[in-house]
């Protein structure tokens, strides 16, 4: 890339920034936030008000509280929040195999599937496949996608869509344009410029790939499985392990904290069953294809 587009992508990134929070004092009062995130607030009584508070104020009708594994009070900062995990029973997971499930909580932008090596979005923006996994796209000739818009008062966790092996995780350094859909252009495909993180499945009907997007703030991508991997900002670092873990459908893989949007290529299919429509709320373990043609069935 060259130096004249990496400028040009950052003064989008700070156009878009300045938009979405009302200009440039707002923006400044939102990194700001952003940085102080993850101070621990030392009141439990301060911690449930502002909680409750700014939530309802900026993203009604707040929280719900009875997801919450935990008291809001309990959680030390915004950061702990913000990750916080949601009761199991809150989230029952779907049966039947060949079944593809959601790995998280949010909004669905996009469904379709990959045709040519490219994934084409509603917003007419194409996407390599190649160069969104930053790997052979060939795997995934014909697989179903979706695309799940995360936000704020979502669940930040990222889950199992099936049940396999957990072969790998990529990490590619990237910008950090908005992710939220009525700001993507074009122009900058933002799935593709932005950070982000692959975890590549292995599922008994095919191979599976789950691609965290961040979007603007998003400070860390976490691993539960994988605490020591920290990838830098310079260049693309992988982790694989020898002996792949098994995971279940539904097992917690990796965390975000702050702006995101998941992208799940699901295993190749020509019959898969999209059970999900744009704009639809969907959260994790619900189902999102039928794989009708897979030998899971």
């Amino acid at each position: 890339m060259t130096v004249s587009r990496r400028i040009r992508i950052r003064l989008e990134q700070i156009r878009q920034a300045r938009i979405i929070h009302g200009g440039l004092a707002g923006l400044v009062m939102a990194t700001l936030a952003v940085r102080l995130s993850r101070l621990p607030i030392p009141s439990r009584r301060v911690r449930g008000r502002l909680f409750r508070d700014q939530y309802v104020r900026r993203y009604p009708p707040g929280l719900d509280e009875s997801e919450s594994e935990r008291p809001l009070e309990d959680y030390s900062s915004f950061n702990a929040l913000f990750t916080r995990g949601v009761r199991p029973d809150r989230r029952p997971i779907a049966g039947g195999s060949a079944e593809i499930l959601s790995p998280c909580d949010g909004t669905v932008q996009d469904v379709g599937r990959i045709e040519r090596g490219t994934l084409m979005t509603v917003k007419g923006i194409e996407y390599s496949v190649g160069s969104l996994l930053a790997d052979d796209p060939s795997p995934f000739e014909g697989s179903p996608f979706a695309i799940v818009f995360l936000s704020p008062i979502d669940c930040h966790r990222v889950f199992s869509p099936a049940d396999g092996r957990f072969e790998r995780v990529v990490h590619v350094p990237g910008s950090r344009l908005l992710v939220h859909p009525p700001l993507q252009r074009p122009e900058y495909p933002v799935y593709t410029l932005n950070e982000r993180m692959i975890l590549r499945l292995s599922t008994s009907a095919g191979p599976c790939a789950v691609v965290m997007v961040a979007g603007w703030g998003v400070g860390n991508i976490t691993l539960p499985g994988a605490p020591r991997f920290r990838p830098g900002s310079k260049r693309v670092e992988s982790l694989a392990w020898e002996s792949p873990p098994t995971v279940a459908r539904g097992d917690w893989l990796a965390t975000f904290e702050l702006g995101s949007t998941v992208v799940l290529i699901a295993p190749p299919g020509p019959d898969a069953v999209p059970l999900v429509h744009p704009n639809e709320k969907v959260r994790y373990g619900e189902s999102l294809f039928r794989l009708a043609d897979s030998d899971a069935r």
